[in-house]
């Protein structure tokens, strides 16, 4: 990521409005299987609704993004909240995953495909796995996120092996976006 991507994110993340609130979706796809406790990373998470969503269950939730000002949202929305969620700020091209093991670990909206073997790594035994990403077939009718950002059709699955996948599916969502939705079980 670098200063670059820093300095973009905490640019979304300092505009009302702007950023991302698909992650929030992820609390809708993992509740079939979602536990009332354990610890749950949120992998480029920012200030995204989900991490408060998961510790509001229940869940110690640490939410590891490089822009400090999505982590500073994320810290007081949680307080606003009255929850405690942690914050780790980190490139994850450069730096490793915060250490494990996690009994759940979430990822929306970032495509980083060599960074999936160090989440399947860093997950529990039965550990769960959500993910949202955009599919290249939101370019039908969406100029962003670029084709670099996109996954290819059904390529999810193939970046998770070792995983037991409870669910996936690829198909044009509420948001108006092309995504597909995985939940996988170490």
């Amino acid at each position: 990521m670098g200063a670059g991507d820093r300095e973009r994110w905490n640019e979304k993340w300092s505009s009302v409005g702007t950023g991302t609130d698909h992650q929030s979706q992820l609390v809708d796809l993992l509740e079939p299987w979602l536990p009332d406790s354990g610890r749950l990373l949120d992998v480029a998470g920012g200030g995204s609704p989900a991490a408060i969503e998961f510790a509001r269950r229940g869940l110690d939730v640490t939410v590891a993004d490089v822009s400090d000002v999505g982590l500073a949202a994320a810290r007081v929305h949680a307080q606003a909240a009255r929850l405690a969620v942690a914050t780790v700020e980190t490139d994850l091209e450069a730096d490793p995953l915060p250490t494990g093991p996690w009994d759940i670990i979430t990822v929306a909206n970032y495509l980083q495909r060599d960074l999936f073997g160090a989440m399947v790594e860093r997950l529990a035994p039965g550990g769960l796995l959500g993910v949202v990403i955009a599919t290249e077939t939101n370019l039908e009718r969406r100029d962003k996120p670029g084709r670099p950002f996109l996954l290819g059709r059904n390529e999810l699955p193939t970046l998770l092996p070792g995983l037991e996948i409870l669910h996936h599916s690829e198909d044009w969502r509420d948001n108006g976006r092309h995504e597909a939705h995985l939940v996988a079980r170490r």
